[in-house]
């Protein structure tokens, strides 16, 4: 393999590729009897015990398990060490998290990040904005790629700018959760969805997701609003399962079935035990005249389940 040398911002020497991998072989090549003069070179700082190293740039170990990783061309007196993907990051970072290019920056003094409010001391590297005095640290420039989504409930990309289980409110359901959230990852510093609001379908059956508490025919479908002028216009609906209104929820999600005029909250249609629900205390076969609300098609009505039950030629 060609020997691949870089230079870095923040180191003076240049920097080389190291096989790791590549020099565990070498070693168990060689005889018991290691040339002395060639240990003292300290071409690398591989033992048979494993390598162990921290990268200068995100401050994470190196280990063999990364294979490769970037090294001093100096001397061995200079540790300075950076893993292979740290070292090939890219001097200008166009991001899809942040409106303005990105570039690979340092200052002699203590910062923070701007994503996840980590401690930084000076020299260490980041990526700064210098038109909005943004910056982030090389950990998060190379996480955040894996953290951000496109969701159809907003314009701006969204975020998971904290990997720790926080508590806060979420703008979907309107709940108090603690957990992950995804944040809006540019000026609207209000909206914040959890997680598992996130990636919630966006079609559902009801009665699969509250136990068979409840039924309708049709699937419902996701809405991310309810406005006041809608509610308006289709009579003012309740949710079908707690009975209470939209209308100081007109910014919250809510499960739908236009066609039937069935509104739902959307907590109330993702969970078993949601305000308002009644649970079955009885079988039904023990009630056979029972009315079972929707029908399945046009062709049932009450007259017809009341006086032609299907097992009325049954019973005794």
């Amino acid at each position: 393999m060609m020997e691949a040398v870089l230079e870095v911002l923040e180191h003076e020497h240049p920097v080389k590729l190291v096989d790791l991998q590549l020099h565990y072989e070498e070693e168990e090549e060689e005889d018991d009897d290691v040339d002395d003069a060639k240990e003292e070179e300290g071409d690398d700082l591989i033992t048979k015990e494993g390598f162990r190293g921290v990268c200068d740039r995100c401050g994470e170990e190196i280990n063999v398990y990364h294979r490769y990783y970037y090294k001093c061309m100096a001397d061995s007196s200079c540790d300075f060490s950076l893993h292979k993907f740290c070292g090939e990051l890219p001097a200008c970072l166009e991001s899809t998290f942040h409106r303005h290019p990105l570039t690979m920056f340092m200052l002699r003094y203590n910062w923070s990040c701007g994503i996840c409010q980590s401690k930084h001391n000076s020299g260490e590297m980041r990526y700064i904005c210098f038109e909005c005095e943004f910056w982030i640290d090389v950990n998060c420039a190379l996480e955040i790629r894996k953290r951000i989504i496109h969701h159809p409930c907003h314009p701006h990309l969204l975020i998971c700018a904290i990997t720790k289980p926080v508590l806060c409110d979420c703008n979907a359901c309107g709940k108090e959760h603690k957990g992950i959230f995804y944040q809006c990852s540019t000026t609207c510093t209000n909206f914040i969805i959890h997680s598992e609001c996130a990636f919630l379908p966006k079609t559902l059956l009801i009665q699969h997701t509250t136990c068979d508490a409840f039924h309708h025919t049709h699937p419902l479908i996701i809405s991310y609003s309810f406005p006041i002028e809608d509610q308006k216009a289709k009579h003012d609906p309740k949710c079908r399962v707690c009975g209470h209104s939209f209308y100081d929820r007109e910014n919250l999600w809510i499960y739908k079935c236009d066609r039937c005029m069935y509104y739902v909250h959307m907590d109330c249609a993702t969970s078993c035990t949601g305000a308002g629900r009644t649970n079955k205390n009885y079988k039904d076969v023990d009630y056979p005249y029972l009315v079972h609300l929707p029908f399945p098609d046009e062709t049932y009505s009450i007259p017809k389940h009341l006086f032609f039950p299907r097992n009325r030629n049954k019973q005794s």
